[in-house]
């Protein structure tokens, strides 16, 4: 009886979240920048909490400032042409950390330096890179469509993971840390996203229809590990979920899980096609 109020909440939340999210990257460029800095607030902050059940203390507030510097330099770097320098800043934060931790008397201080470093790599650097992503280069310029094109790949491969996965799946994909999770399932997911893949290279014809297939293909298999790392790490610590933000889908890095490991990879995909 409890899992349709659950399956409810879940489906009211997920169309509510992905209305505000169209509606910030389809208005301006500052609707993206607004929406992408709250996230990337958001899920630094869940990262620094799954580190303090960890028993660690990492530099929130250098984490918070390094990456929303670094986040706000690209953008206005990527949509405004600002010049470079603007990344001078994040820089010497990056560097900040190291002196800074003299100060704290904290435990652990080695560690703590190396968690709060991790935030950035993890979380900070893949969101920061989502603007490469709406706006691929100059001659293309700020492209919501082809952004949420891109998301969809990843999206519609976990829709064809679970379909898939469900009526065929047997063979355990990575049985230490996901125990649900299979090879069919894998298959199906990758499988769908191709077809996906196909459709949107008549639409947005600026990569071919084997490039959108390549794109399709690295970001399933990085969003796929994506998935798999952030599950490690909340086995590691003993937590569920890394938030309670998104009441039935868990946390922003929840949400993000597979967005994270798949954005670098598609950030120099495009680089070297585009």
């Amino acid at each position: 009886m409890k899992k349709m109020p659950e399956l409810a909440t879940r489906i009211i939340v997920g169309l509510i979240a992905f209305g505000i999210f169209l509606f910030c990257i389809f208005t301006h460029q500052v609707g993206f920048l607004v929406f992408f800095g709250f996230t990337l607030i958001v899920g630094l902050m869940e990262f620094y909490n799954l580190i303090d059940m960890g028993g660690f203390k990492p530099q929130r507030l250098t984490g918070y400032i390094l990456g929303i510097t670094m986040f706000l330099g690209n953008g206005l770097m990527t949509f405004y042409d600002y010049p470079q320098k603007f990344l001078l800043f994040p820089l010497l934060c990056l560097f900040l950390i190291l002196p800074i931790e003299l100060y704290r008397k904290r435990e652990h201080p080695f560690t703590n330096i190396a968690h709060g470093l991790l935030g950035i790599i993890y979380v900070a650097i893949p969101v920061t890179l989502l603007i490469n992503i709406v706006h691929p280069n100059d001659e293309i310029g700020y492209n919501p469509l082809f952004f949420v094109g891109w998301l969809m790949l990843i999206l519609s491969s976990d829709s064809g993971a679970y379909l898939a996965g469900t009526a065929f799946g047997k063979h355990k994909l990575f049985e230490r840390i996901s125990p649900k999770k299979s090879w069919e399932g894998a298959i199906g997911g990758l499988l769908m996203s191709v077809a996906f893949a196909v459709g949107f290279s008549y639409f947005l014809d600026f990569l071919t229809v084997w490039e959108w297939i390549g794109l399709s293909v690295i970001s399933v298999v990085a969003g796929i590990y994506g998935d798999l790392v952030e599950s490690l790490l909340k086995r590691n610590v003993g937590a569920k979920d890394s938030g309670t933000l998104l009441p039935g889908h868990g946390g922003v890095l929840d949400r993000l899980d597979s967005i994270v490991l798949a954005t670098p990879f598609a950030f120099v995909y495009l680089k070297i096609f585009l």
